[in-house]
Order: C-alpha cells, then sequence, then structure tokens
C-alpha cells in the first residue's frame, strides 16, 4: 500500500513500483462512492462515516487481486485506523509511506487536474497519523524525482522481501 495526502505522488509511486515487480496497479480513488467525490470537488473534506464504506470496498477490491496476483494500490490510509482496517481485511500489507513539505504537495496538487481541491490539503495534513515503528513504513522521501523514489522503494522492498 502506497499512503500519504493528496497530491503527495501516492499514484506515479505505485504505478512505478507495480511495473518494476510485475505487479497489478489498483487505484484507491476509483473506489470513492460519487457522493464522496462530489463532497471533495465541492470543498468538503470527508468524515470517517463516509471513508468506512470507501475503505471497505478497495479492500475488497485488493482482497480479490491478492489472490491471483502481485497488487499495488494506492490509498491515503491517513489514520491508523484506517490503515488497520484495511490491514485486517487484506492481510499483511508493506506500507509505503511519502513525505514531502506541504509546499511541494501544494504545488503538485495546483499543477494537476484531480476532484480533489488545493485548498483541502491542510484537512489532509491535520487528518494525518505519521505511521509508527510498529507499523514497519517504508518512508519515501518525495523531495527525490518520481524514478529515486521508485528506485528507493524498490531497494527498501528488495532488501525486506528478496525481490
Amino acid at each position: 500500500m502506497v499512503m500519504g495526502p493528496s497530491g503527495v505522488g501516492k499514484t506515479s509511486i505505485a504505478v512505478g513500483l507495480a511495473e518494476a515487480i510485475g505487479a497489478t496497479f489498483i487505484e484507491g480513488d476509483d473506489y470513492h462512492p460519487p457522493e464522496n467525490r462530489a463532497a471533495m470537488a465541492s470543498g468538503h473534506p470527508l468524515t470517517d462515516e463516509m471513508r468506512w464504506p470507501w475503505l471497505e470496498a478497495l479492500s475488497v477490491a485488493v482482497r480479490d487481486s491478492i489472490a491471483t496476483q502481485r497488487t499495488v494500490f494506492a490509498c491515503s490510509a491517513l489514520k491508523r485506523s484506517y490503515r488497520d482496517l484495511l490491514r485486517d481485511r487484506i492481510g499483511g500489507l508493506d506500507l509505503v509511506y511519502l513525505h514531502a513539505p506541504a509546499e511541494l504537495i501544494l504545488e503538485r496538487m495546483k499543477a494537476r487536474v484531480h476532484f480533489m481541491p488545493p485548498e483541502l490539503l491542510q484537512s489532509q495534513l491535520d487528518t494525518l497519523e505519521v505511521p509508527t515503528p510498529d507499523e514497519e513504513p517504508i518512508t519515501l522521501d518525495m523531495t527525490l524525482s518520481i524514478e529515486g523514489a521508485v528506485n528507493q522503494g524498490l531497494d527498501q522492498l528488495r532488501a525486506r522481501h528478496g525481490l
């Protein structure tokens, strides 16, 4: 699971990792119901009540995928409770946490077309519970280039799993 706030580079890193290890990529945003997308597009942050059904739907898709193939997925998973739900539903996960300064994330958000407006970045950062050592995160420095961050992630995954 590649996680972090909106605009940090989850999709780019997850796609890069998936391609490098011959895995399927799943975009967590694709599992948001229309009402979640509409809320975010209108500048309203999601509540926990809005996130739980999304996380459940995503966990089913990932669980089904990993039954037959390696899978890398992107999901904000901002709170420990969200990550715990995904771990519980899916099983063992490698957690790849993307970290970047807020200013860099904001620049990236302004340069892309996405339903999540840049104005919601602060609410994402306020919600973020940085993964703790017991979650064994692989933390990637997103001030690096996408290629550099993917390579850093691959090195750590290879060391962990002998890929």
